[in-house]
């Protein structure tokens, strides 16, 4: 997990997952707005699997970040 801060000021996490167990849904990052909890969390799909998820977590920066949080869609 990994917290960032968007162009509004608000606190992201971001973390990986993949879909329900069983299934077979790529892994996503999925970021979850930790200062207004009224935002909805979004997710963006990640090719490969979870750890590849979590290792792009691990070595973006901060900026690659935020534009993969651009690209996510709100999550039902």
């Amino acid at each position: 997990m990994r917290t960032i801060q968007d162009d509004s000021f608000r606190t992201w996490e971001a973390y990986a997952t993949t879909g329900e167990f069983g299934l077979s849904r790529p892994a996503r990052i999925v970021f979850r707005c930790i200062s207004d909890p009224e935002e909805r969390a979004r997710a963006v799909e990640i090719d490969g699997d979870k750890s590849d998820a979590e290792a792009r977590i691990r070595t973006l920066s901060a900026g690659d970040m935020r534009d993969l949080m651009d690209q996510a869609v709100v999550v039902d």
